[in-house]
C-alpha cells in the first residue's frame, strides 16, 4: 500500500502542562485525527483499486481475501488509536481544568 500511517502524538499530563502546551497538544491531536482520516480513506481507495483491477484482469481472478483482512486490521488499529488519542487528550483537558478553574 502507498498509504502512510500517521504517528500518534505523545499524551500530555493535564496536571503538569501549561495552557500553551495544552493548546499545542490539541493541535497535535487534531492533526493526527485528520491524518488518520486521510490514511483510512487511502486504505479504502487502495483496496477498491485492487478489487477493480482484479475484476478487470484477463483471468477475472478474485482478489485474495487476505488483502481485505489486512486492510480491515489496519483500519481497526488506526481507529482504536484515534479513540485512544482523543480519550487521552480529553483526560488531560479535564485534569487541566480541575487544576486551573
Amino acid at each position: 500500500s502507498s498509504c502512510s500511517e500517521p504517528y500518534p502524538p505523545a499524551a500530555v499530563d493535564g496536571n503538569a502542562v501549561t495552557y500553551d502546551q495544552l493548546k499545542a497538544a490539541a493541535h497535535d491531536a487534531n492533526v493526527f485525527m485528520k491524518a488518520s482520516d486521510d490514511y483510512q480513506s487511502c486504505l479504502n481507495s487502495d483496496y477498491m483499486a485492487q478489487a477493480e483491477a482484479a475484476a478487470k484482469s484477463k483471468d477475472k481472478k478474485p482478489l485474495d481475501p487476505s488483502i481485505k483482512a489486512d486492510i480491515d486490521a489496519k483500519l481497526e488499529a488506526n481507529q482504536k488509536e484515534k479513540e485512544k488519542v482523543g480519550a487521552e487528550f480529553n483526560t488531560a483537558v479535564v485534569a487541566y481544568k480541575a487544576k486551573h478553574p
